[in-house]
């Protein structure tokens, strides 16, 4: 699954761009693991990482199916 957006530089050009949405899941994981390490409750840390392994985990399914045809 792919996802394409519509940008507009500072300049005021406009460019597409296009990336994966298990791209996005893996940029969503990072962000969830950071905000895990910075958590000072041990359940809303493990939340956070929990929630990062399930975006890992559908990310990994999107490129097999991708991968498969």
């Amino acid at each position: 699954m792919s996802k394409i957006t519509l940008e507009q530089t500072e300049s005021g050009e406009c460019r597409f761009q296009m990336f994966h949405y298990s791209d996005y899941l893996r940029e969503q994981a990072v962000k969830y693991r950071e905000l895990a390490a910075a958590a000072d409750d041990a359940l809303v840390k493990r939340e956070f990482f929990e929630l990062a392994d399930v975006c890992e985990q559908v990310a990994n399914d999107i490129d097999d199916l991708r991968a498969s045809g």
